[in-house]
């Protein structure tokens, strides 16, 4: 019996989805509104389109962005984390070295391997809106307002 599972995504395969997911979901045209069976349509219409050969299928791509999300939410924490608690003198390159050591010890990865899709959702907003979460003093001040 031969498997149906395809093999590891490539970074190229990481990178369309991305930008498909980010391009779909930043449609001002369609706004925020979509179901979200209409939304993943829409994302696996816009990756096919960028890859005419592509055996995917919606459901690995669901699972592939849930993947990226979790990795790429725990980076995005440590980063802040990291450029909230630099030392004086410390330039980007140490902030991502301390971030990197953060993630690592959090997560138990070998390793941050996920940069090439980061590049891509950092960017963008509603991305931000999922991962960002608020200080304890900003959810006290928006509460009281």
């Amino acid at each position: 019996m031969t498997s149906k599972r395809k093999g590891n995504w490539t970074a190229e395969e990481d990178k369309n989805l991305c930008s498909s997911w980010v391009m779909i979901s930043e449609d001002g045209a369609v706004g925020v509104n979509q179901r979200d069976t209409r939304f993943w349509d829409r994302v696996a219409a816009q990756f096919r389109s960028n890859d005419r050969n592509t055996s995917r299928t919606i459901k690995s791509m669901t699972n592939r962005m849930g993947t990226i999300t979790k990795y790429c939410k725990c980076w995005n924490s440590a980063i802040q984390r990291a450029e909230r608690n630099q030392p004086s003198g410390t330039n980007q390159m140490d902030v991502e070295h301390m971030a990197e050591q953060l993630y690592l010890s959090e997560t138990g990865e070998k390793g941050w391997t996920f940069g090439h899709c980061w590049w891509i959702l950092k960017r963008c907003q509603k991305f931000h809106t999922v991962i960002l979460m608020p200080s304890s003093n900003q959810s006290r001040m928006s509460q009281g307002s």
